[in-house]
């Protein structure tokens, strides 16, 4: 009896589970693609390029054959652009224009000639424009050197690294007349033009890229190249009223680069006026010169004139006065003073007139124009 009861016990289970998935299949049939779905085959590898006010996507071609069209999605499936997928290549790629500047997703979907799709395939990329330039910085000029022979030396300063600075572009006239353009890395601490123009100077900016896939570069605007700093390594000292005695207070030193060194005329054995001639090997347009105070002495030395005089010639016959100037002995670092009418020579003529002793302590002159 035990035995009948069970064996109806199960029939009456197994009836129940039998009803249980009738019931699923219907409700999921209406579900159900007979044959199964087809996939058009994915795009492969998408990258996004960013660039100004656009954003290159480009993927590789897959190995379906039968993949003849794309959409590219963005802005949640509000924007879409179509791509035809030519017969042959190994990059799909479409650029998408007038975007505003921001980060998106875009979704690409490939489909054949039945109109099956590909399953989406999502790429992130980003647009650049008047926000990101406003807040680039020009790599600035520390100084420009111009030597005799017309080779021009730009030494930089700290470029905007962080913001994708990569290389400085200068702009000049070379010998023929012709305007040129060249590019330097940001890596280059110095860089040397060897054809420019005489007596005309230069213009620069800074060129960025916002990341390492941007197909488009940004640029600073252009700023001028301003003066330039004489080579005194084309100097020398063709006449001087007085040195003292030793190495440490030649007159030499008055042009060797650095005021750390001094000219120290002969103390007990002159008397202002004091001066130094010097030929600077090829005639410039001098604009301004620079003169400093002796720093050998710790703190500096205060023992300069209280006013001197410049002069000028082409020649070393025929001298121009280009004015009486104060001088402050009294701090340290560069003092510069304006030329009266931006004369052209290859010789200057530097003379101490008044100071507290009879004596004259100096430190470096330097000069400057074109």
């Amino acid at each position: 009896m035990k035995k009948i009861s069970r064996i109806r016990l199960m029939f009456f289970l197994a009836g129940c589970l039998f009803s249980a998935c009738t019931k699923m299949d219907a409700t999921y049939k209406q579900f159900v693609v007979r044959g199964g779905l087809t996939y058009a085959g994915k795009a492969t590898s998408p990258k996004a390029y960013s660039g100004l006010n656009r954003v290159k996507i480009a993927w590789l071609r897959g190995a379906d054959p039968s993949v003849i069209k794309a959409k590219v999605f963005w802005n949640n499936y509000l924007d879409s652009v179509a791509v035809d997928i030519p017969p042959s290549g190994d990059t799909i790629s479409v650029m998408i224009d007038n975007l505003l500047e921001k980060n998106y997703t875009f979704v690409i979907r490939t489909y054949d000639g039945r109109g099956n799709s590909s399953i989406p395939v999502e790429v992130v990329g980003g647009s650049y424009g008047a926000k990101y330039q406003a807040q680039l910085l020009t790599r600035p000029v520390n100084s420009t050197v111009i030597n005799a022979h017309g080779k021009l030396t730009i030494n930089w300063g700290g470029a905007d690294v962080s913001n994708g600075a990569f290389a400085s572009e200068v702009k000049y006239t070379d010998i023929s007349g012709n305007v040129k353009y060249q590019t330097f890395p940001v890596t280059s601490k110095t860089s040397e033009i060897l054809d420019l123009k005489p007596n005309t100077s230069y213009q620069f900016r800074t060129i960025f890229k916002p990341d390492s896939l941007s197909i488009d570069n940004f640029y600073t605007s252009y700023l001028d190249g301003g003066i330039f700093s004489f080579d005194k390594k084309d100097w020398s000292i063709i006449d001087f009223s007085s040195q003292h005695p030793g190495g440490d207070n030649a007159v030499t030193n008055f042009i060797d680069g650095t005021d750390a060194t001094r000219w120290h005329t002969c103390a007990g054995c002159s008397s202002y006026p004091h001066f130094a001639t010097i030929d600077m090997g090829v005639e410039r347009i001098i604009t301004q010169f620079g003169v400093w105070r002796t720093t050998f002495e710790t703190g500096g030395d205060d023992r300069g004139p209280d006013k001197f005089q410049f002069l000028t010639s082409t020649d070393r016959l025929n001298w121009v006065n280009q004015g009486t100037f104060n001088f402050n002995r009294l701090i340290n670092g560069e003092q510069r003073y304006l030329t009266t009418n931006n004369p052209r020579a290859r010789y200057f003529k530097f003379v101490g007139i008044s100071g507290p002793q009879d004596y004259m302590v100096m430190g470096e002159i330097s000069a400057y124009g074109l």
